[in-house]
């Protein structure tokens, strides 16, 4: 719970100041992940209104409906989409969206991870954070996780 709390908390810090981390030094932690690696790792980035969540047959994991109404990674998308994403409760790590719900979703392309949600008056820092590396993502290819030179 605290290590999907901690990846949460370092994707947002990252995101929001360009790429710089506090956090321990050395070989592990030297590559910084960048905002423009964050947006060229990531598989969806789309703010919206939740429509419902369900449960699928696969333990662990739930369909996420969102009405969409900004896309940013794809550009464009369906006006309600459909996620099949890790259940954010399936270890109590995080609260399970609810319907009415207004956020900001990031999907790695990375299956097994969690959805990183923005509620609030985090959204607008997010959004601009990530307009601001979209162009710098654009053509990169995720080859490290988004650390140094994607």
């Amino acid at each position: 719970m605290i290590a999907g709390a901690a990846v949460a908390g370092l994707v947002f810090g990252i995101a929001l100041d360009g790429g710089s981390t506090d956090g321990p030094s050395g070989p592990a932690t030297e590559a910084k992940l960048s905002a423009e690696g964050w947006v060229a790792c990531s598989q969806v980035m789309a703010e919206g209104e939740v429509v419902s969540v369900e449960e699928v047959p696969e333990a662990g994991r739930v369909l996420l409906t969102v009405a969409v109404t900004d896309w940013f990674k794809p550009a464009t998308g369906e006006k309600e989409a459909r996620f099949d994403v890790v259940d954010p409760a399936k270890d109590g790590a995080y609260p399970r969206w609810k319907p009415g719900e207004h956020l900001l979703l990031v999907i790695d392309r990375d299956p097994t991870a969690y959805v990183t949600s923005y509620r609030g008056d985090d959204i607008a820092q997010v959004r601009r954070s990530i307009e601001r590396a979209l162009p710098g993502a654009a053509g990169r290819e995720c080859t490290d996780g988004g650390r140094g030179d994607v």
